[in-house]
């Protein structure tokens, strides 16, 4: 691997560049703040005060790839000297070459923002009038889906109601019919016992015992005896 490239000021601060494949997922991007992924290209900013400073003590500001804006150093050095850059893959290699030819200030977010075709009036009308055919399909699947949860939850509140309504009348009807079976049922008890009663009075009547007074029942005894004696 050849040297990185080095920028030593004259208060005898080192600055240098590397570029690599995120080891982890804990840096963020010094220039739009969000995290840099796993495996994603990210660059780094390493400044170290002195030579004295050792490098793993050096302070390292990472940024995505896309975000990383090529320095003048890297501009001046042979880009195999760009730390890192010789271990690349050739696409990487290749995206790596293109934004430090464009120049110090460049990055590959611009330089994709340039690439993309520029549209004419007319297709940025049709653009226009597709996300508009966009929208009023959105909301037209939107009012639809709201009334059908709206005739959905009409047509629970009515059937409760229905169903709320013709129970009482059920039951007045079932209470009614069961009143009138009790009074049928009552009418058949009392006339099959007036008819066993009937039959029972005229069959068996009842003799009603006759209590007379003692005189009566000593004049009747003496006319017993006289009558025997009679005999």
């Amino acid at each position: 691997m050849a040297e990185q490239s080095t920028n030593t000021k004259t208060d005898g601060s080192i600055t240098t560049y590397c570029i690599e494949h995120a080891k982890t997922q804990q840096s963020k991007c010094a220039a739009c703040g969000k995290t840099i992924p796993h495996k994603s290209l990210r660059v780094a900013e390493i400044f170290r005060k002195s030579k004295k400073v050792k490098k793993d003590m050096a302070k390292h500001t990472w940024y995505h790839f896309k975000c990383f804006k090529v320095p003048e150093l890297l501009v001046r050095v042979p880009i195999e000297q760009f730390r890192g850059y010789p271990a690349l893959n050739e696409k990487d290699k290749s995206r790596v070459q293109r934004v430090i030819q464009s120049g110090v200030g460049s990055s590959w977010a611009e330089l994709m923002e340039k690439a993309k075709p520029v549209k004419t009036e007319e297709e940025l009308e049709a653009d226009k009038e597709e996300q508009a055919k966009k929208d009023k399909k959105r909301k037209e699947d939107e009012d639809s889906m709201n009334m059908d949860m709206t005739a959905n939850l009409t047509g629970t509140q009515q059937k409760s109601t229905k169903s709320k309504t013709k129970k009482p009348v059920a039951s007045t009807e079932k209470a009614a019919k069961e009143q009138k079976n009790k009074k049928e049922l009552k009418a058949k008890t009392d006339k099959k016992t007036k008819v066993t009663k009937n039959k029972a009075t005229a069959v068996a009547p009842q003799v009603k015992e006759v209590k007379l007074p003692k005189e009566d029942l000593d004049e009747l005894q003496n006319f017993a005896k006289e009558f025997m004696a009679f005999k």
